[in-house]
């Protein structure tokens, strides 16, 4: 077998309603020359059996059975079995449009880059929410002092940027030569946000970076049973032992780490907001919501990794949320999460 132009590595969970769409938008795709390595990671559905089904009728598939260990370990075991040019990822619930490898490779091909990053498109049943172009389309980034600052931006928003939304840090919408993450050992830690460290290792060590105007990743925003959005008594930990490794990696690989720890402090405002609302928006009673609440409120992450940010500097509503989960006002926490649900339902 040559080598295939792209290695699509697929990671399967309980995903069997929607797989079929995910891999026949890869057997579409213009760019015949790619590899399909669907990852099954232990599903407790027919996923193992759909994605068999599929690879006894085209050759490009292949199906790697393993036990349950999470998206980062079968992104991982993906990585090990690619042997195409460049490597890039699906996940299993979403689909992409029939240019976007080709796409991608092209740019590859024409920059001679390391990572090539596109953009994604929201969708709600199978119409467009929302187009995200990356916000540094057409650009090409070349060598350490191009690159560096722009790796800054992975930890997180400084008090003055004007950006609303968060630096683009999936792995889904780019593709990276094979080579490049073989030689560097870039792989996925078993950790939340494992896109954000996984890039950070990356644009680590990168030499070119090219960035295309596409957007033909296509985001399923549907509501499903998601890591993400479930809450488990564990998640606070898992919170918090992101926010540390990220808070390690500022102080030790970063370039103007001064710079990146505040980038971590905004990011751990975030992450506490984000720990609330999986709270509040859970089944559990009023009386463990608040004690979840009061739990955040106390935790390292959401005092010493804050510590020293100017709250000031963030927009009116984050700001009062912040205040009131920093001085244990539960209540309030959980009207303010509540009144921003009602409105974004008013407003769509």
């Amino acid at each position: 077998m040559n080598q295939p132009r792209v290695s699509v590595v697929v990671p399967i969970y309980n995903v069997e309603p929607y797989l079929k769409e995910c891999v026949d938008s890869l057997l579409s795709q213009t760019l015949e020359d790619i590899e399909i390595l669907l990852v099954d990671d232990g599903s407790p559905d027919r996923c193992g059996e759909i994605a068999d089904e599929y690879a006894r009728k085209d050759s490009r598939i292949t199906v790697i059975h393993q036990k349950n260990a999470g998206l980062g370990p079968a992104r991982n075991t993906g990585i090990a079995h690619a042997i195409g040019e460049y490597v890039g990822f699906v996940d299993s619930d979403d689909w992409v449009n029939p240019m976007m490898f080709e796409r991608l490779y092209a740019a590859a091909l024409q920059y001679h880059a390391d990572i090539v990053v596109g953009g994604h498109r929201d969708m709600v049943r199978r119409k467009v929410r929302r187009t995200y172009q990356h916000p540094l389309a057409d650009q090409v980034l070349k060598g350490a002092n191009q690159i560096m600052p722009v790796r800054n931006r992975l930890f997180g928003h400084l008090p003055d940027d004007k950006e609303v939304e968060s630096f683009p840090m999936r792995v889904w919408t780019a593709i990276y030569r094979n080579a490049f993450l073989r030689e560097n050992e870039i792989r996925f830690e078993k950790i939340l946000s494992e896109d954000t460290i996984f890039n950070l290792s990356a644009y680590k060590y990168a030499d070119v970076i090219a960035f295309t105007r596409d957007t033909d990743y296509c985001y399923r925003m549907e509501e499903h049973p998601s890591i993400t959005k479930t809450f488990s008594s564990k998640k606070l930990a898992q919170h918090e032992e992101f926010v540390d490794l990220l808070d390690g990696l500022a102080k030790h690989e970063c370039f103007q780490h001064e710079q990146c720890l505040m980038r971590v402090k905004r990011t751990a405002i975030e992450y506490c907001r984000i720990y609330a609302g999986l709270v509040a928006n859970s089944g559990l009673p009023l009386q463990d919501k608040w004690k979840y609440l009061y739990e955040l409120s106390k935790s390292k992450m959401c005092t010493e990794k804050c510590e020293g940010y100017p709250l000031s500097t963030l927009p009116r509503q984050q700001r009062i949320f912040q205040k009131a989960l920093s001085q244990n006002r539960e209540w309030e926490v959980l009207i303010l999460i509540h009144l921003r649900k009602l409105l974004k339902i008013i407003w769509s």
